[in-house]
């Protein structure tokens, strides 16, 4: 390969990067950014699930948790939720928002673009 014909690939190799890197970051907006858009207006009026709770709660951007009163509605609502879910156990209910959020992994993220750049690498020792 000249370098002529490597400047594409490197380029496309980059761009494939940004994408995959621009995909991590959107499979962060699950259930708890949907609770928090829910709570922009002082309360949540959505059910959601105890484990959306808790993701809103570790994901609480710092001046929200410090400047407004998130923190203690997000609590105060999976409180309420957790008694609605221990005074019906045998009545499964369906959470109005659901509460999935699984995405990319950031692990699996860094090795694919780690396997990218050593393949980048390898054709380019290969070239020279």
């Amino acid at each position: 390969m000249t370098p002529r014909v490597l400047q594409p690939v490197l380029a496309l190799a980059v761009l494939l990067a940004a994408l995959v890197f621009c995909g991590a970051g959107q499979a962060a907006t699950g259930c708890a950014s949907t609770l928090l858009r829910d709570w922009r207006d002082g309360r949540i009026d959505g059910t959601y699930s105890v484990e959306c709770y808790q993701s809103a709660l570790a994901q609480l951007p710092e001046d929200l948790r410090i400047y407004s009163s998130a923190e203690s509605d997000i609590k105060r609502a999976l409180l309420a939720r957790s008694k609605v879910a221990l005074s019906a156990p045998a009545k499964a209910q369906k959470p109005t928002a659901s509460g999935g959020g699984h995405g990319v992994s950031p692990l699996l993220v860094l090795a694919i673009a780690g396997a990218v750049l050593a393949a980048m690498g390898s054709v380019f020792v290969l070239v020279r």
